[in-house]
């Protein structure tokens, strides 16, 4: 998408439960940063599955934003080190 829809305009991506959607910018973006952007979105995708998230989940310092941050932190140092390309 151009813009995530609900979004101030800063944020790349969002989960969405009651659709069980992931809206993701791309457009001027690395792919890296795109690919972080998915893992993160994922693992809120998961977080849901599991029946974890909560109104305020996404935000800043909460405890599942912060796993969000930290996983997606570990799926792309795998990505790098099996893609140093």
């Amino acid at each position: 998408v151009d813009s995530v829809p609900g979004g101030d305009g800063t944020t790349f991506g969002r989960y969405e439960p009651e659709t069980q959607t992931i809206y993701l910018v791309s457009q001027g973006r690395h792919p890296k940063d795109v690919f972080r952007t998915l893992a993160h979105e994922l693992v809120h995708y998961k977080q849901d599955q599991e029946d974890r998230l909560k109104p305020h989940s996404g935000a800043t310092g909460s405890e599942e934003e912060n796993e969000a941050n930290a996983q997606a932190g570990v799926v792309m140092r795998n990505y790098s080190e099996q893609n140093p390309e």
